[in-house]
This record gives C-alpha cells, structure tokens and sequence, in this order.
C-alpha cells in the first residue's frame, strides 16, 4: 500500500481526516498514487551542477542546463512544496523536553522509538486514542514523507515529540525551510559521494584517468 493511501486509511479510522487537512500538511492528502519520482531526471540534473559566475548563497544550487542557468532554493522549494518557509527558532532542535501527561511518556516510556515502532504502535491504537493517533501521524509524516532516511534503526528526534504536544505551534513551524534543509543535504551529499566515486575511478585509471567534466561550466 503506497504511503499516502496508508496515511488515509489510518485517519479514516481514526475520523481525523479533516483535521489534518487543517494541519500543515493536509494538501499532501490530495497527492494522486504512485507518486512519479523521476530519478533520472534529478540525476542528470546533479551532473550538471555548476558555480554561478557571479557567486551564490550556501543555501542553494544551480545548473547549467543547455544555454540556461537554473537555480534550486528557498524560493523554489516554497514553490513545489506550498510549506510554510520562515526563519527556524534559534536552537529548536535542542528542546526535547516532554512533561509526564505527554505522547512520548505516556505510550512509549519516554524512550524515543524509530518510525517503524512508531507505525507498528500507531496500527494497534483504538479510537479513543484518536489525539495520540493525531500527533503520530504528523510526526511520522515529517520523518517519513519528507525524511532522508528510511527511520528503520534510527530514533526519531526528541525535539518533534516535544513540539507536537502544542498543535498551533506545530501547524505554524516553518516545515519549509526545515524541510528544504535537509533536501539540499542531502542533494549535495549525493553529489559530493558521485565526485568521490569518480575521484576513486580516476585514481585507478578509469574513465581514461579523467574525472567527470561538465561541459555546461
């Protein structure tokens, strides 16, 4: 079952439906299955990758694409994603502090589960539980929809647990812009890795000796 449909089926049960529509993800609901991700695309899109001749910010990318250069950033991420971008609170990711009534301390003993304990608990909750089922479910949407890891080994961060107890201040944290941090993460490690890769091939003669070389610089 694609995620999406899953996320469905579970707020179904849970009558929950329309109120994650009201969160900050609620648009990704309206998502048609299976989602098209053109990889190949993105990939000869990373090849190209290239220094703006005029400088650019650390938060973004551009490529030379044919006579054009294209830029991916903020801007553009806002774009695609429709999530709320804005400035991250100062030291966000340290407030992992939970009082005892919490989700985190209630179901899960106050020990930080990965995304598939998450699921796995989530699928064995009752109705009544329909609030804690809430707060999953955007947590394991922010982990799993938009992470960079599959969640398997992992725990998830103590932060997120904290920050889903207060419902407003979760709808209006800026998921944009911590969303498009981790993308252009993780686009420029897999850039960085290729260029390794080739550097390593290089080394042992292959490639005729050469690395790469992006004829759009």
């Amino acid at each position: 079952m694609y995620m999406i449909t899953r996320l469905k089926s579970i707020l179904q049960k849970f009558g929950l439906v329309e109120k994650f529509k009201q969160g900050p993800f609620g648009k990704y609901l309206d998502l048609k299955e299976p989602l098209k991700i053109y990889g190949q695309l993105i990939h000869n899109s990373l090849k190209r990758e290239i220094i703006h001749p005029k400088g650019q910010r650390e938060d973004e990318m551009w490529f030379g694409l044919g006579k054009s250069k294209a830029r991916f950033g903020q801007e553009e991420f806002c774009v695609c994603s429709g999530l709320n971008m804005g400035q991250l609170p100062e030291g966000f990711a340290n407030n992992s502090e939970v009082q005892d009534d919490s989700m985190l301390r209630r179901i899960f003993k106050g020990r930080r589960p990965t995304a598939k304990l998450l699921y796995a608990t989530l699928s064995k909750m009752t109705s009544e539980q329909s609030e804690d089922a809430y707060k999953m479910l955007n947590i394991y949407m922010v982990r799993q929809f938009f992470g960079t890891d599959d969640g398997r080994t992992t725990a998830i961060s103590g932060w997120l647990f904290s920050l889903v107890e207060n419902e407003e201040e979760f709808k209006n944290f800026p998921w944009g812009s911590y969303i498009f941090r981790f993308t252009l993460y993780f686009l420029k490690a897999v850039l960085q890795k290729r260029l390794s890769q080739l550097r390593g091939e290089a080394k042992k003669g292959g490639n005729n000796g050469k690395l790469y070389e992006n004829k759009n610089t």
